[in-house]
């Protein structure tokens, strides 16, 4: 696993840094102690009891306007908790920093699923010269895997974002409310909420977590109370692109976030079934059927040292008929045919 870099990345602006309430009071109180001593010609003076609720009034009246000038105001004690945080302390960005980290992620996700070897390419070509340019942290374009059900997509990205040392988060769009699930919800809906990639980059402080939208083929649309409608290529579409989604404004805080170090994973069983726009904007992988080979040697890891060598034999030879046949061999059930052959082997492996 790669390790954070130390470089932190401005998502919020710093404008957004609003002192704690409990912080203004004991300034307002501190002030009024010394300008009481002062008018005594002495040292600061402990205040009476008229003086620091007074000190307490001020410094919430403070505190209320330095909100509203910072469009605060309107979230709650946890939200404003999480947003001033982040706007004070940044975020940081997971993945390689050096040549020598991206081509071992690039290796790791090529021995652990060599049929996605021109994806693993691609984002190795990515990120060398991402870093070779003095930049850090995993960062690849928008891309869309499509390909046969059962072939790893959304375990590959998963499987990207845990060796970059990144978040990862799965975005169904079969539920039918992706769309709200990726820019968040605000008032005219059932509910409000902030969207999945705000809420994971203000929980995990981390500017570049994966987002693996699942099943992208199926968007459709959904209409709110007031006749508003929304659908996944409208949401996604701003944050595909970086321009826009450095200015991203979620509807739910009110507040601009800067998005343009999210990495988006899209999967999809038929491409051709994507809306274009959403396709333009991405590096689409037309991924074949595992083939006979792949299939084996996939069986092949799972499996050394379990089982005799002619029971293996046998499990090979009938994984590579599967996948040469139509509809071909999933890696579900390649798990399962290895889960078996290990629960059989348990008792006799000492």
């Amino acid at each position: 696993m790669v390790k954070n870099s130390n470089n932190r990345f401005a998502v919020l602006s710093n404008d957004l840094v609003v002192p704690r309430l409990e912080e203004l009071e004991r300034n307002f109180t501190s002030a009024l102690s010394r300008m009481k001593g002062n008018l005594r010609a002495g040292a600061a003076t402990k205040l009476g009891y008229q003086q620091e609720q007074k000190a307490k009034r001020l410094a919430a009246d403070a505190y209320s306007r330095r909100l509203r000038q910072a469009g605060l105001s309107a979230l709650s004690k946890e939200a404003l908790a999480q947003v001033t945080a982040l706007a004070k302390e940044g975020a940081a960005l997971s993945g390689p920093t050096h040549m020598d980290e991206v081509y071992q992620l690039a290796a790791d996700l090529h021995a652990e699923s060599p049929w996605m070897r021109d994806v693993s390419t691609w984002i190795m070509r990515q990120m060398l010269a991402h870093v070779d340019a003095g930049n850090c942290g995993l960062a690849i374009s928008p891309m869309i895997l499509s390909g046969p059900p059962g072939i790893g997509k959304s375990h590959y990205a998963r499987r990207l974002a845990e060796l970059a040392g990144a978040p990862a988060r799965l975005i169904d769009v079969g539920s039918g409310s992706a769309g709200f699930r990726i820019t968040g919800v605000e008032k005219g809906w059932n509910s409000t909420q902030a969207g999945i990639p705000v809420e994971t980059i203000l929980s995990t402080h981390v500017a570049n977590p994966v987002m693996v939208v699942d099943e992208v083929d199926k968007a459709g649309a959904m209409r709110s109370r007031t006749g508003s409608t929304t659908s996944l290529t409208t949401s996604l579409l701003p944050l595909l692109d970086l321009g826009t989604a450095a200015r991203f404004e979620c509807p739910f805080h009110r507040l601009r976030f800067d998005m343009s170090r999210v990495i988006w994973i899209m999967t999809a069983n038929d491409a051709d079934l994507i809306p274009a726009p959403l396709r333009d904007r991405a590096h689409v992988f037309h991924l074949a059927g595992l083939s006979a080979e792949d299939a084996v040697d996939h069986f092949e890891r799972l499996t050394a040292g379990y089982g005799d060598r002619a029971e293996r034999d046998q499990c090979c030879a009938f994984i590579a008929r599967m996948a040469q046949a139509s509809p071909g061999i999933s890696l579900r059930q390649i798990r399962q045919l290895a889960g078996t052959l290990q629960s059989s082997a348990a008792p006799n492996m000492h």
